[in-house]
């Protein structure tokens, strides 16, 4: 290469770092959406980045037990903690943060595509394609983990390609810093998995053994102390999950075999014909339905792996590494139960996505510059790489018209009339409760957020028993019905207010819709034996001036042998009848003395014993 050339190739790729860069700003300051995104997810993470800049340890301070957490890795809630005590622990600080990966993710995935393919105008293609996605821009203005693991995964790559395998391994800091990236990965999402067997095999196929085993053991070394860990955790484990039939539902039960193959079935046709589609080429999100796919859906979805699988095996570079990546990604995700679904999902595999069909477009017009076409003629006369470029580019402007806009009204736009009631009265509790109360809420990330009080899930349990218990065992003072959709409140929390309603009272309402804030008062009320959603059998009941009933109940009213007891202390015991005290009745002191013995019918005192005759 000529001097001349070098120059003008390096200013070229200067001008095209520089092209991203301004796009990205533009882009960026005009979808950037101020308000805490809806997912609970990315309000759990904020929490435990706070617990870990405070002090606080991995815990969930959300609670009022604040006992050690165990549900997300450790990896991205580390990063807003860096965040928090670098700058700020500001909702937008920590969004902010997330675009700048993905300014990163940009720029290193040019530098990435160039090293690998050789190719300036595809390596631009694909960054230009990549910074205009709809997902990308989406998953870069909220606090969840999409991106930062995006970011980790392609250094992990661009890391691999500087390795000089050469020299001692203990002296390679650049694989040094791979194998503490590759674990950093699966500390920030579990398919960092795909990726550590993806750099695990390329090392294995091209022979470098000592390094293969070095990755093995820093990668387990850098793990271990979050599997010593996990082996602490209370209820049920993240396998457990993957083999109930909803996790969300877990009375539903476990799967069987064939129950796995279904999934599985389900899980790549969902992929083909949905989720990968909307990831590159649709501004929406996937919605779940099991209605069967149209042909035009599996036309595009097979088409667009097709492509990358054409990509795959036309690279020069790295071909067996995001081969394993790719098909290991996808092999966890499969395994996943059909309820967690959705376009975030496929995040960290868009930009490559993206990369593989944009080499394969250019790969298929070098076939067609192969001998056998030349005598076309037309592919002879000029280079077509500025041209495919320029396609690309006017389709990614021709997408960013629709992305974009739609990014921009998403930011602007404002919380649903269900979500303002919801946010309504966290911020009540906020202003109206103890700093030691306790609500129990749906979503309970986000209603710490906007109340600052400590906050408990409710129990997935179809025994309304059971939930009042554990609302009791949690020292729950505050109770929210909402109707944020889907059915868990209403399946699991509802029930156990329909038949317990004197021990929730109401004391916040909002309409449109119907949103209620409720005191629990675990004492009022009943609590005894049912039979055919009536109150039979053994039971108490205690009203709100103290006063309880202990006793048989039939149908649901008094019915046998009870006692009274009044705020005072005295005691009535006697026989009650369809709900009348009827016969002989005893009145005793709270010391136990015989104050008075007298008969009863339907309620009524009719007649005083006097024992001195």
């Amino acid at each position: 290469m000529t001097t001349t050339n070098w120059k003008s190739k390096k200013l070229y790729g200067v001008l095209y770092i520089l092209a991203l860069t301004i796009v990205f700003l533009k882009i960026y300051d005009t979808i950037f959406d101020q308000k805490v995104n809806l997912v609970g997810d990315n309000a759990s993470y904020y929490i435990l980045g706070n617990a870990i800049a405070n002090g606080d340890g991995y815990h969930n301070i959300q609670h009022l037990n604040k006992e050690a957490h165990y549900h997300y890795p450790p990896g991205y809630p580390f990063l807003i903690a860096g965040v928090i005590k670098l700058f700020s622990n500001d909702f937008n600080a920590i969004k902010i943060f997330n675009g700048v990966l993905l300014w990163a993710t940009v720029l290193l995935l040019y530098f990435l595509i160039k090293r690998v393919t050789g190719n300036i105008y595809i390596a631009f293609a694909s960054a230009v394609l990549s910074l205009l996605n709809f997902h990308l821009l989406n998953y870069a203005t909220i606090m969840m983990s999409e991106i930062p693991f995006l970011f980790f995964s392609l250094i992990s790559i661009w890391l691999l390609l500087k390795v000089n395998f050469k020299i001692p391994i203990f002296k390679n800091w650049f694989f040094i810093l791979l194998v503490i990236c590759v674990a950093f990965s699966l500390y920030i999402r579990s398919v960092g998995l795909a990726l550590f067997l993806g750099i695990l095999i390329y090392l294995i196929q091209k022979k470098h053994w000592s390094y293969a085993l070095s990755l093995i053991t820093g990668f387990v070394i850098l793990h271990t102390p979050w599997i010593i860990r996990s082996q602490h955790a209370p209820g049920n484990s993240y396998l457990y999950q993957l083999s109930l039939k909803n996790p969300y539902q877990p009375e539903l039960g476990t799967l069987d075999f064939s129950g796995f193959a279904t999934r599985i079935w389900g899980n790549i046709e969902r992929y083909i014909t949905k989720e990968i589609p909307s990831s590159l080429v649709y501004t929406h999100d996937v919605t779940y339905s099991e209605i069967t796919p149209t042909l035009w859906e599996w036309v595009l979805g097979i088409s667009i792996v097709a492509g990358v699988l054409f990509g795959l095996f036309k690279l020069p570079k790295l071909r067996i590494l995001l081969f394993i990546y790719v098909f290991s990604f996808f092999g966890i995700l499969i395994l996943w139960p059909s309820v967690w679904y959705g376009t975030r999902f496929m995040v960290p595999m868009i930009p490559l996505f993206i990369f593989l069909l944009t080499f394969s477009l250019f790969e298929l017009f070098n076939l067609l510059k192969s001998n056998r076409l030349q005598s076309i003629g037309i592919f002879d006369k000029f280079s077509w790489n500025p041209i495919i470029l320029l396609i690309l580019i006017i389709y990614g402007v021709w997408y960013g018209t629709n992305s974009i806009p739609k990014l921009k009204n998403q930011a602007e736009g404002t919380y649903a009339d269900n979500y303002n009631n919801y946010f309504e009265l966290a911020k009540y509790i906020k202003e109206n409760t103890p700093d030691n109360s306790v609500t129990c809420a749906r979503k309970e990330g986000l209603f710490h957020l906007f109340s600052k009080k400590y906050v408990i899930g409710y129990q997935k349990t179809l025994n309304r028993e059971d939930q009042i218990e554990y609302l009791k065992k949690q020292k729950v003072d505050y109770v929210v019905a909402e109707q944020l959709g889907f059915s868990s409140t209403s399946k699991y929390l509802i029930p156990a207010i329909d038949r317990y309603p004197k021990k929730f009272k109401i004391i916040k309402e909002l309409k449109n819709p119907n949103t209620y804030l409720m005191q629990f008062l675990p004492d009022l009320g009943y609590w005894g034996d049912w039979k055919n959603e009536k109150r039979n059998g053994l039971g108490t009941y205690v009203w709100e001036d103290g006063q309880k009933y202990i006793g048989y109940w039939k149908d649901d009213i008094r019915h046998g042998k009870g006692v009274v007891s009044f705020s005072n202390g005295d005691q009535l015991s006697g026989v009650w009848e369809n709900g009348a005290l009827n016969g002989e009745a005893i009145k005793t002191s709270s010391t136990g003395v015989v104050l008075e013995r007298s008969f009863y019918k339907n309620n009524q005192k009719i007649k005083v014993i006097d024992e001195s005759n």
